[in-house]
């Protein structure tokens, strides 16, 4: 669909443009004999000609007095989150009939992110929690300040370094432990803190 500035010329473009730099430098708007002087007329009749069509065409508006009025700066647009329609179930086992009528639609955020404040992402390294499905590149969403219970995958800090594990209670003791046989248990040697709680991984294929 055209928008209002396609109907424009070059010409009326560049003035408009330069108008904007101007106001968005100085913090006042050019006179018609700083136009003329900018793009070397003589008469600021030709430029003021150009000024009429912007304010007939909404792109500028005059003050009071009939000066170019400074213009709102364009804000940037507002990031919208991606909405996706969200179809299934899908058989993981046996095929089942095609569902062509999407469920809802959702947003991979809301999806993922409970409190986009208190979220982070980490990149896995390694395969310690590979049996859980987590494997080295992926990305972890992480919550801070969740209160975390046993058997959560957590983000740990086991006597001041940091490492990806499953959170454990045994005896009354807390410890981290992998989801591999091929890694030992994690126990802490003077203190076990939790930086944050999984809320869920990303993986791109």
């Amino acid at each position: 669909m055209p928008t209002l500035a396609d109907t424009l010329t070059p010409h009326q473009r560049t003035v408009l443009s330069y108008i904007r730099e101007f106001q968005q430098k100085r913090g006042y708007s050019p006179s018609l004999a700083d136009l003329a002087v900018a793009f070397g007329v003589r008469s600021k009749n030709a430029v003021a000609k150009v000024v009429m069509v912007l304010f007939r065409t909404g792109h500028l508006e005059k003050d009071p007095k009939g000066r170019i009025k400074i213009m709102e700066q364009p804000q940037a647009e507002e990031h919208l989150p991606m909405m996706l329609p969200l179809f299934g179930p899908i058989a993981a086992g046996f095929a089942a009939p095609v569902e062509e009528q999407a469920e809802e639609t959702i947003t991979i955020e809301d999806y993922l992110v409970r409190d986009k404040s208190s979220t982070f992402l980490l990149r896995v390294k390694g395969d310690s929690m590979i049996n859980a499905g987590i494997h080295e590149g992926d990305l972890v969403v992480v919550e801070r300040g969740k209160e975390p219970r046993v058997h959560d995958i957590v983000v740990g800090i086991l006597d001041g370094e940091f490492t990806l594990k499953r959170l454990v209670k045994e005896k009354g003791k807390y410890f981290l432990k992998a989801e591999n046989p091929k890694y030992p248990e994690l126990h802490a040697r003077e203190e076990l803190k939790i930086a944050g709680v999984v809320r869920g991984i990303i993986r791109k294929y």
